[in-house]
């Protein structure tokens, strides 16, 4: 699945994608919503799709592995 923000305007389904995304990975490392660490997810995955990574599997493996280097393992 790809976020499809067209012309810089984000519409409910990639709005919605970009959430299931968040709710997904906050909910495999455990992060409560409001956390820093899920607000610091929710920066970076915002940083993504700014960069224009915008395919759901590809910002899922970006996500996964910032939080690797930002945990040291």
């Amino acid at each position: 699945m790809t976020v499809s923000f067209s012309s810089g305007v984000a519409h409910p389904d990639d709005l919605a994608a970009l959430q299931r995304i968040y709710d997904d990975v906050c909910g495999d490392h455990g992060f409560c919503h409001g956390s820093p660490a899920a607000e610091d997810l929710a920066r970076a995955t915002m940083d993504l799709v700014s960069q224009g990574i915008l395919d759901q599997d590809e910002m899922i493996e970006s996500l996964e592995i910032y939080l690797e280097r930002k945990s040291g393992r």
